[in-house]
């Protein structure tokens, strides 16, 4: 049986399924035909959804566009937007972008495809526009599609929701020194993800903002600020991405589009937040609005801006092979410390110990099939750990296993914070770079000062050091100069730094800086 054979036989499978479990007062919708535009794979088809008897061409046709490696699925589900729209009076489609093959697609390779898609479409219904329901990463490559590849003028509406407009911290590292190694094993790092760090999209930002196409469309964003709940791979992304977020896409860089319209924020998941059932009441009322627009406002490129970022989260990873102990320091006033420690393998083994000798044990998840939870570490195993109230002292992870690779997050709550601010996210080649950590009134442990391994972001090969950036304390401030590499792509700089708090007591916070450089054109690679 072929993929397409079988695509057909899952969409009857689903049907039926939403016959045996249906929404209140709704029916399931048919299924929707394929537009079979690739015959040797999935990039490029399209569907349209089946014709409601309650449809009125008052009524603007609605295409669904999913986000990172995800398929037109998201939306033909159970509790879906699609039989939603249906019951509704909306006329649908939807598209398959690269994701459906296998490896994502960035923005480009998407936003190309996607604008052939939105004319067809279009021309499919004999409407002159029609409006675009985005989720996540989708998002980002409607916008493409729109701005870059001329769509703009077949699209009167786009509702983003949860979508990266500033890219997200989960990207930057999965490229970073410690988590490099799991993401490559999982095979999370393509070109999809590469767009999503903060400094790739800082620049995207820079390419798409101050266009004049960008006026043609009315977009609203819309930002999750919950989890699935204690220990779920959702609840990991709270540790990793600073501010309130979904678990995969913070608030802030869901609002982040500067002439965006704020349509809500809900306490909800990254997953949930497109189960119809959660926010289709939100989002349909946006769909009638028009696009008549006066002249945006832009605001001033944010890469040639300071950022400013506070971390409370200690990481550690690498490869496993046998044991792999590592040390960190916490001190004392800590309400609760929740370690979650990731790998590829269900049979390795992860234990804390404490400095007084006591053993934690990781209550350990299953790997996940669901598209539900944070996207570039789907597929990981999650071994959690929480300490209330946890001693100061050293602790050990150790990590037991072969050919396998981990990537800790641990998450301190009531503790120290350090705030890192750095001179912008993009730079020309050769520019010079700042960044300094301020740890407040605690000091520095200049014993234990560290240089910080600066990497380059790859698909297909593992995180290997090209330099460390060496720091000094100035005014009580930890400060690393350096000169960017002279090579245009992405790069992350990640260290440790160890105060000592009024007590006297040593604590361990981690850095992560992602930023890009260009070439004199402005492109990344």
């Amino acid at each position: 049986m072929n993929q397409k054979a079988l695509s057909r036989l899952l969409a009857a499978v689903t049907l039926s399924t939403a016959l045996v479990y249906p929404q209140a007062a709704s029916a399931a919708a048919p299924p929707p035909a394929l537009h079979d535009d690739n015959p040797s794979g999935h990039f490029g088809d399209w569907y349209t959804g089946a014709v409601p008897p309650n449809a009125s061409k008052d009524k603007p046709v609605i295409l669904f566009v999913q986000g990172l490696h995800s398929t037109y699925k998201t939306w033909y589900t159970t509790d879906g937007f699609y039989d939603a729209a249906y019951n509704a009076g909306y006329r649908t489609a939807f598209v398959q972008l690269k994701d459906a093959d296998g490896t994502g697609g960035n923005m480009w390779t998407n936003g190309a495809k996607l604008a052939e898609v939105i004319k067809k479409v279009a021309d499919y219904y004999g409407v002159s526009k029609i409006n675009i329901i985005a989720h996540s990463k989708g998002g980002i490559d409607t916008q493409t599609a729109l701005v870059h590849y001329g769509a703009h003028q077949y699209v009167n509406v786009v509702h983003q929701i949860a979508t990266p407009n500033k890219g997200s911290e989960l990207a930057d590292l999965a490229y970073s020194n410690w988590a490099g190694w799991l993401a490559d094993i999982l095979g999370k790092k393509d070109d999809a993800v590469y767009s999503l760090q903060t400094s790739y999209m800082a620049n995207f930002r820079s390419q798409t903002d101050n266009r004049t196409e960008i006026r043609s469309t009315k977009t609203y964003m819309a930002a999750g600020t919950g989890d699935d709940g204690m220990f779920s791979p959702t609840w990991f992304g709270h540790a990793a991405i600073p501010g309130e977020d979904d678990g995969a896409v913070s608030v802030e860089s869901a609002f982040g589009l500067p002439y965006g319209i704020k349509s809500f924020t809900k306490d909800i998941s990254h997953g949930q937040i497109v189960k119809a059932s959660n926010t289709w009441n939100l989002v349909e009322p946006k769909l009638q609005k028009a696009s008549v627009r006066s002249a945006n406002k832009v605001s001033e490129d944010k890469s040639k801006s300071s950022t400013l970022e506070e971390s409370s989260v200690i990481l550690r990873g690498g490869e496993v092979e046998d044991t792999v102990s590592e040390t960190f320091f916490l001190e004392s006033g800590i309400n609760q410390f929740n370690l979650d420690t990731m790998t590829s393998s269900e049979d390795t083994a992860v234990t804390l110990i404490s400095p007084s000798g006591k053993k934690y044990e990781a209550d350990r998840s299953e790997k996940s099939e669901s598209e539900d939870e944070s996207e570039i570490f789907q597929d990981a195993v999650h071994h959690f750990i929480e300490v209330e109230e946890p001693e100061a002292g050293e602790w050990t992870l150790e990590v037991e296993g072969s050919d396998d690779a981990f990537f800790m997050v641990g998450s301190v709550d009531g503790g120290e914070e350090a705030k890192v601010k750095a001179s912008k996210k993009v730079f020309k080649k050769g520019d010079k770079a700042k960044i300094s950590v301020d740890l407040g009134k605690n000091e520095i442990d200049q014993s234990l000062l560290e240089k910080a391994n600066l990497t380059r972001s790859l698909n297909g090969e593992k995180a290997s050091v090209l330099d460390e950036v060496k720091f000094a304390i100035k005014e009580d401030e930890l400060t690393g100069n350096f000169t960017v590499p002279t090579k245009p792509g992405v790069y992350n700089l990640s260290f440790d730094v160890t105060g000592i708090n009024e007590d006297g007591e040593p604590f361990t916070r981690s850095i992560n800086y992602n930023f890009a450089v260009t070439d004199r054109d402005g492109e990344i690679e």
